[in-house]
């Protein structure tokens, strides 16, 4: 698909304009609620790709949903400023108007997909706008073949892999082709190969797009155009082309570059687990077989075969691969959560390796799900971090002690206050939250699945280190290749549900 069809309503150099944006969430109990923009300036140029960059915390995805037409239409607030699509204000336009203009990809994708077939997700903004029935059949069968998402045709969106969720909303847009795409933290949870095909795409097709991350990559270096940052309420120019001197110094400052290959200084990682290796792992697999069943809706047959896998005390291990190459399916059969056709898994208790029990493995092992909120079910910050102690199965703490735990956790993470709802905090801050709640229940092995995704490298190394002091050894999961080299003393790589021979380096 090339690029986009002529836009009755983008008919100058400036495919959207902001000016002055202010914005300021509607007040929520007793809470203190400041304008999160104060005079926000944006302009996106017709055909160039645009980045922010900002904090966790900053407004990337309010701004990506005012942008939208979402905000205030669905949430409330006070907005005020000149925004214009085109020669149009973006606020006298309905949303189906802004269909076929502009395409958001939402960070948390479970709040965008809703239809039980991939085909069928892909189909429903094309019925919405009336497309010949024969057209919309070519645009599926074209997205979905676009990232690799053919076999899952006919599958249900839920049993996709997260990174894969993140390919069908991409293909969404590929099917759509709308004049303005706007990536909300969207390149982080999909395989390099992907990452690059988007970033080809969107050149070739010289699409207008606006990308927002919370962590610098390298591939920008060679697609973004314009550079920008967002910071106390206001975007900021950061050059044209390359990136101006002194923008890295702002993004070292915020915890958003890893190495020195980004700027010349580097966020220090933590060496998280210490203490000598022992001969006796921590958890060992051998022999195991696992496939989803046909009525799962995994329509490709999936299945996972590890003939001999160990995480050893005081370790780090990275798992890495392709999306949907078995990495979350392997983490979930270490704790418990999935229970294997065959093979057994043995945890090292007092010195000595013995087989666990599924129910054992929930107790042994901690798994941070991808997306935080598939764990995150409380009404306040105070609950969901006390839940875990009071439930856990050991000699529940007294009512202070407790109390004094999680004020700790707050601290040491970085939350906001206890009374406040995890539903009205940022995607950012609930995936610290949810750190905080295994950093509490203290497992002696902790699975971290896609954890610096949607956060900055600071955040995500702070995360490692504070739960690496309770663990005994850790499993991370990423598609950062310069994170793993830097936090594991192993990386292995998976495709198809198996360990690639000599893959560990």
């Amino acid at each position: 698909m090339g690029s986009s069809p002529a836009s009755p309503i983008l008919s100058s150099e400036k495919a959207l304009s902001v000016a002055d944006l202010f914005f300021k969430y509607p007040q929520y109990g007793g809470m203190v609620n400041s304008p999160l923009f104060r005079g926000l300036d944006l302009s996106l140029a017709q055909g160039k790709i645009t980045l922010i960059m900002g904090s966790p915390e900053s407004g990337k995805t309010t701004l990506s949903r005012i942008l939208t037409g979402l905000i205030p239409r669905f949430t409330g607030g006070e907005l005020s400023g000149k925004l214009a699509l085109g020669r149009k204000s973006l606020t006298s336009l309905m949303p189906y108007e802004l269909l076929e203009e502009i395409g958001l990809v939402f960070q948390n994708s479970e709040e965008q997909l809703f239809t039980t077939r991939c085909d069928s997700e892909i189909a429903f903004a094309l019925e919405s706008l009336a497309v010949a029935r024969e057209k919309i059949g070519e645009r599926v069968l074209g997205a979905l073949e676009w990232l690799g998402l053919s076999p899952y045709e006919q599958g249900n969106p839920r049993n996709l892999s997260g990174g894969e969720k993140k390919k069908l909303l991409l293909a969404c847009l590929f099917a759509l082709n709308p004049a303005i795409w706007l990536l909300d933290e969207t390149l982080d949870e999909i395989d390099s190969e992907s990452k690059l095909k988007v970033l080809q795409y969107l050149r070739r097709s010289r699409k207008t797009a606006l990308i927002l991350s919370s962590k610098w990559l390298e591939l920008y270096r060679e697609f973004v155009d314009i550079f920008y940052l967002l910071s106390e309420g206001r975007l900021y120019p950061a050059g044209e082309g390359k990136p101006e001197p002194g923008f890295w110094q702002k993004l070292e400052e915020q915890g958003m570059l890893l190495t020195e290959k980004s700027s010349g200084s580097s966020v220090r990682a933590p060496v998280p687990l210490s203490g000598e290796r022992e001969s006796t792992p921590l958890i060992q697999v051998r022999e195991l077989k696992f496939s989803y069943q046909a009525n799962s809706g995994q329509s490709r047959g999936f299945a996972l075969t590890i003939p001999d896998f160990s995480v050893y005390k005081g370790e780090i291990v990275a798992l890495a691969g392709r999306n949907g190459s078995g990495k979350s399916t392997l983490a979930r059969v270490l704790c418990g959560l999935l229970a294997p056709q065959s093979g057994e898994i043995l945890i090292a208790k007092e010195r000595n390796q013995r087989p666990a029990a599924v129910a054992e493995l929930k107790s042994f092992t901690g798994y941070l799900f991808q997306n935080p909120d598939s764990q995150i079910f409380l009404s306040t910050v105070h609950e969901e971090l006390a839940y875990g102690l009071k439930h856990q199965g050991r000699p529940k703490p007294a009512g202070k002690e407790i109390d004094k735990r999680v004020n700790r956790a707050i601290e040491l993470f970085n939350l906001p206050a206890a009374d406040l709802p995890p539903a009205i905090m940022s995607y950012g801050t609930r995936k610290r939250l949810q750190a905080a709640v295994y950093y509490l229940l203290e497992r002696s092995l902790l699975i971290i699945d896609e954890g610096d995704s949607g956060i900055s490298f600071r955040d995500y190394l702070n995360i490692v280190r504070l739960l690496g002091s309770t663990a005994k050894g850790m499993i991370i999961i990423t598609h950062n290749q310069e994170l793993a080299r830097l936090l594991a003393h192993r990386i292995i790589y998976l495709e198809a549900g198996r360990i690639l021979p000599g893959s560990e380096e």
